[in-house]
């Protein structure tokens, strides 16, 4: 077998198989508004039409390995057919499965009223949800912040997701000093028009709110 699909297999097999058996499960359980909103479905399709592709790239390099095939080396040329056939947006997919298959939300039959799949981001995925108004992710972001003209990096020890009571969602992030590590924050972040916003979540001169949060990010389990 070429080394490019043995490792492309060996990368998604485990995933795939994880997944395959979810997927199977919730389309058992769930109608199909509720699938809708589990946006990973959609990836785990274009994982598996990348396996049966690598199944058959596979099955063609069996079967010819004479002359025919060094002559014509570069045109059957495996590596080049997965870089044909992996476009931008199945890279994208794929890239996420990863992160998917880790997942607390991927055999989770639940009606879901956090609808976080549909909003979830490349690098994160949930750990933990309570089903009803809030959930925690881990991610592997990081964030530039500035103060003065001082630059500083954060690593994303989690964002906390949590719905009030008129079904709005509000993101907070918990950050860590990529140099110091006692130097943390938790802010509220939100997007608007492509812009990243991180504002501080002390209101009327206390630490309540603040407290109160932190305490939510502890109590769905993270350890920083």
């Amino acid at each position: 077998m070429d080394d490019r699909v043995l490792e492309e297999k060996n990368k998604y097999n485990k995933s795939y198989a994880e997944l395959m058996f979810c997927v199977d499960d919730l389309r058992k359980m769930l109608d199909t508004e509720e699938l809708n909103k589990r946006s990973f479905i959609n990836k785990v399709d274009t994982l598996k039409d990348y396996i049966e592709f690598l199944d058959n790239l596979e099955k063609e390099s069996k079967k010819d390995k004479g002359l025919f095939k060094k002559l014509f080396k570069v045109e059957n040329d495996p590596s080049q057919k997965i870089n044909k056939y992996l476009t931008i947006d199945k890279r994208r997919d794929l890239e996420k499965i990863d992160k998917c298959s880790k997942c607390a939300c991927r055999n989770c039959v639940s009606v879901c009223d956090m609808k976080h799949c549909l909003n979830c981001r490349e690098k994160e995925y949930v750990i933990k949800c309570d089903k009803d108004s809030v959930l925690l992710t881990n991610t592997t972001d990081t964030v530039e912040l500035y103060q003065g003209e001082e630059k500083f990096i954060f690593n994303v020890a989690g964002y906390l997701v949590e719905k009030d009571n008129n079904g709005n969602f509000t993101r907070y992030v918990y950050l860590i000093d990529s140099k110091d590590y006692d130097n943390q924050h938790i802010l509220k972040y939100s997007k608007f028009k492509g812009e990243e916003f991180y504002d501080s979540v002390i209101t009327d001169n206390t630490q309540n709110e603040l407290i109160r949060i932190n305490d939510k990010f502890i109590e769905m389990g993270l350890r920083v």
